[in-house]
């Protein structure tokens, strides 16, 4: 017989023969704290939240208290009083960009983690980047956030210049299956089954787009099993448009201004030039939308950070437009709640470029307070429940629950009194690993 035969034979019979390494069961619990579970129910006090493997199993006398298997590991953690909401979930991000998007990514969402932020969706980049950090995340590789990204979709003129026509930066602008140029003429099917190739789980409607081929891509891109997010206009579809056509989010709030506009310009570049002095956000159509979006689940994904930062951003030149677009999205925001809307915690604008320590997801939590009138329960219930329902995660997500994933943050000061207490972070729970701040 040859001996190199015998050899692999042997080689096979005990690779099957072997055992998988026995991985132990981890146990984590949380003792002595006030919980803001996250659906918007009374804080209150907890002796005692156990998690299994990441899993929330126990929270005081709700659950089944586990008996640990005799490999298991336990820690156990005295809050001595403190305050544990869920982590915090940023609906708009774009961390994966040219030049160096996978490093550049990685680093962000190693910080966010540490920061609070437990869950995001990236709404334009480099899809292998973000496909190949999700992978490491999911085998436990890389501590980073839940992670939601997108392939982004529209007309010729979106890809021309500037950070859209740097999402894949080896390929020829609006060519790649997670950034496409969509016409009247193109293979729908095709172009969302390639985008669901990359990795990509939703679908990111930009601009330039009628209303009826927006409403075929994101009829498409549902019926794929995709989620769906839009600029609240995509010019010259306006936002009943969307609504209508069953997309899952409208992202900037001040582009609500057009649904009352009877012409709505085609050219994405009249994004900038709103009508806000001229349309009140009650008025009646506006009105009329905000209950359309709230019956059909829309959520919005307002942020109003972005548009404060641009007043006034180190190194950034002041946008004179941007003071009204910001006060007026703040009250749309505020008009949109109080008709039922599921209104989320999306920054646009994520990284610390300045002195900031933090993302900016804080800060958005503070300007739905202070801006558009939440009370810090419902801002809170943004950044958390509402923000896992965006991203297609809440039944797993976003809450403190029994049989949700054990993401949450520890606070020393409490955020119903003062919203920016979020900021106030002891450690952050990932999934029952405990991550400490930076």
């Amino acid at each position: 017989m040859n001996g190199s035969y015998v050899v692999a034979s042997l080689a096979t019979l005990l690779a099957v023969a072997t055992p998988a390494p026995v991985v132990a069961t981890e146990y984590l619990e949380l003792v002595d704290f006030r919980l803001i579970d996250g659906t918007g129910a009374a804080e209150h006090p907890v002796q005692r939240l156990i998690a299994r493997d990441g899993v929330i199993v126990m929270i005081d006398s709700t659950g089944q208290a586990p008996t640990p298997e005799a490999t298991a590991t336990w820690t156990r953690i005295g809050l001595d009083g403190a305050w544990v909401i869920p982590g915090l979930i940023d609906t708009h991000v774009h961390v994966a960009r040219f030049p160096d998007a996978h490093r550049e990514a990685e680093r962000f969402l190693l910080r966010a983690v540490k920061a609070g932020i437990t869950g995001v969706r990236d709404l334009g980049g480099d899809a292998r980047a973000l496909a190949e950090i999700e992978r490491a995340g999911g085998r436990g590789e890389l501590l980073v956030p839940n992670l939601v990204f997108s392939a982004m979709f529209g007309g010729p003129d979106i890809f021309k210049q500037g950070p859209t026509a740097e999402l894949a930066p080896d390929r020829q602008p609006g060519e790649a299956a997670w950034a496409h140029v969509v016409t009247e003429q193109s293979d729908l099917r095709q172009i969302i089954a390639e985008a669901k190739g990359s990795g990509a789980t939703n679908a990111k409607i930009y601009g330039d787009l009628s209303p009826e081929l927006a409403t075929r891509l994101i009829r498409e891109a549902t019926r794929q099993g995709m989620l769906s997010t839009a600029h609240a206009t995509v010019f010259p579809a306006r936002p009943s448009d969307l609504v209508e056509a069953g997309v899952g989010s409208l992202a900037h709030a001040p582009y609500l201004v057009w649904e009352a506009v009877d012409d709505v310009p085609g050219d994405y570049q009249m994004r900038t030039k709103g009508p806000w002095k001229a349309v009140a956000p009650d008025h009646p159509r506006l009105l009329a939308l905000y209950r359309k979006m709230a019956a059909r689940g829309t959520t919005l994904d307002a942020t109003l950070y972005a548009y404060k930062a641009m007043q006034s951003y180190p190194g950034v030149p002041k946008m004179d437009w941007t003071e009204t677009a910001f006060e007026w999205g703040a009250q749309a925001t505020r008009l949109a709640r109080e008709a039922g809307v599921r209104v989320t915690t999306g920054t646009d604008w994520f990284e610390p470029r300045d002195d900031f320590e933090l993302p900016h997801t804080h800060e958005e939590l503070a300007l739905l307070v202070e801006a558009a009138g939440f009370t810090p329960m419902q801002a809170i219930v943004a950044a958390t429940q509402n923000g896992a329902i965006a991203l297609g995660r809440g039944k797993t997500h976003g809450t403190l629950e029994i049989g949700k994933v054990a993401d949450l943050v520890v606070l020393d000061a409490d955020p119903l009194a003062d919203i920016h207490n979020t900021s106030h972070i002891r450690f952050t729970v990932r999934a029952g690993k405990i991550v400490q701040p930076q």
